[in-house]
């Protein structure tokens, strides 16, 4: 590829061993593609940086009156709360929402992002996947672009999150001041920006308490991998007594965790979660947790494409934060005195 100044379909279909047709394929998203060989193409893709040449056409034509929501896991109740709210501005000024789910990979969402390029979207709101590769560029190309949960270095345009550290702190905080002295945190993916910002928010909190020791395991995000983290420090840490949840998927692992080792909560293991959900309430016993207020964040992403599509752009991007707040109910008690 010397001499070129962008990667090209041929060269896409020659590092990921297929023919140019089923690159084709999979960037367009048409026809059958066998699992296998779509990995590849996508690996390809963000491997090369490849854009097909909808990227770089003029961006004068008229705009779709469509709004891309791409999330990285559609699995977390969260992104679907997001959803619903972001409709709610954008039904009112006219447009509507097209959901791409990206599996928290960042070559999927590459390739989804090509795919709604070429619909021209009046604009993008974002919540990056882990290891995303969303540039500079690509902003440029949607026009109108909200980050929203997560941020990414080097992208300055406006977003919308909570105070992350802050109510992770506040959270850890509940746990040491009921007497707890060993806690784990069982953590998203490393390096994505709520992990680090909450995990010095647990930092934050253990600082404040010499005799209090925090253990950190990073996760995927998942409900099965939360499982198998809580597991592996059940079986080889000792006098560990609380657990914090980094989303609603991990905090349902937890749980199941807990369960499955003839535990109780909150009689053995306390737990609180980050993002509140409907069957937390409804749980025996309830788990407390962080609310993020989601629907507050979902109205502001909305409101900012719109006014940013209307022509009404800030001077500078904003970066709004939305405090979230601690649910206090069942599942954190003092630890037992044999367990202190």
């Amino acid at each position: 590829m010397a001499g070129r100044n962008r990667a090209t379909v041929r060269d896409v279909a020659e590092a990921a061993g297929v023919s140019a047709q089923t690159v084709s394929r999979v960037v367009n998203q048409s026809g059958y593609v066998s699992a296998d060989a779509r990995r590849r193409v996508l690996d390809a893709v963000a491997r090369l940086g490849y854009s097909p040449n909808v990227l770089g056409r003029s961006l004068r034509s008229t705009r779709s009156p469509m709004v891309g929501l791409a999330v990285s896991d559609i699995g977390n109740p969260f992104y679907a709360r997001l959803h619903r709210a972001l409709e709610t501005p954008l039904r009112a000024a006219g447009l509507s929402v097209l959901l791409l789910n990206c599996d928290d990979d960042a070559g999927l969402e590459a390739a989804q992002l090509e795919l709604l390029a070429s619909y021209r979207p009046t604009g993008l709101v974002l919540s990056p996947a882990t290891g995303t590769r969303f540039s500079a560029r690509q902003a440029g190309v949607f026009d109108n672009v909200v980050l929203v949960s997560r941020t990414v270095p080097g992208i300055d345009v406006p977003t919308v999150v909570t105070n992350e550290q802050e109510a992770f702190a506040q959270a850890a905080e509940e746990l040491y001041s009921a007497g707890h002295r060993r806690i784990v945190a069982v953590m998203g993916p490393e390096g994505v920006s709520t992990t680090r910002l909450r995990e010095a928010g647990l930092h934050e909190a253990t600082g404040r308490h010499p005799d209090r020791h925090a253990l950190v395991r990073y996760t995927e995000g998942t409900s099965a991998a939360a499982r198998a983290a809580l597991r592996e420090v059940l079986t080889t840490e000792s006098g560990v007594t609380a657990v914090l949840g980094f989303n609603v998927p991990v905090t349902e692992g937890i749980l199941v965790a807990v369960r499955e080792a003839g535990l109780t909560v909150p009689g053995d293991l306390s737990v609180v979660g980050f993002t509140d959900a409907g069957w937390m309430a409804a749980a025996h016993p309830s788990v407390t947790a962080v609310a993020q207020p989601v629907e507050e964040m979902g109205r502001l992403a909305g409101d900012l494409i719109v006014r940013m599509a209307a022509g009404d752009r800030p001077a500078r991007n904003p970066h709004l934060v939305v405090p979230g707040s601690l649910v206090r109910r069942e599942s954190v008690t003092p630890p037992r005195k044999e367990q202190r």
